[in-house]
């Protein structure tokens, strides 16, 4: 399995990032910036694919979502963190014995449907297509 990260912009122009960069990005290092996207909510696709032989061969999964950039051309962390905590409310809860069985905690389904919301887009079917051709690059 391998990783791909890509970054689109507001024309759809699909831009592939190498993971460690992407990393940087996200976790805030000093010297990484998007200067040319600085005060933007910039769309990422992280897409994981199957290897054989070190040759993707199909598509396992992928994932859309926004990177705020500031105006320093920086991953604003508040978003980011925001979204980590948007994302461990979408888990159901393990259920407690002495909870009534007669109350249905749909908490995560509403957490689910706003994390959606906020913090994840979804590709038209042609942008996908580039996005999902390029992983195999």
């Amino acid at each position: 399995m391998s990783v791909r990260y890509f970054i689109i912009d507001d024309d759809d122009k699909v831009t592939r990032i190498p993971k460690s960069r992407y990393y940087r990005l996200r976790d805030g290092h000093p010297n990484e910036t998007l200067l040319e996207y600085k005060d933007s909510m910039l769309r990422f696709a992280e897409v994981i694919v199957e290897l054989e032989d070190r040759i993707p061969v199909s598509i396992v999964r992928a994932v859309y979502g926004y990177l705020k950039i500031d105006s320093e051309g920086k991953v604003n962390q508040d978003f980011f963190e925001n979204e980590i905590r948007a994302a461990v409310d979408t888990l159901p809860s393990a259920p407690f014995s002495d909870e009534s069985k007669k109350v249905i905690d749909a908490r995560y389904k509403f957490a689910r449907k706003r994390y959606q919301n906020e913090f994840a887009w979804r590709p038209s079917f042609k942008l996908e297509e580039e996005i999902f051709n390029r992983s195999f690059d």
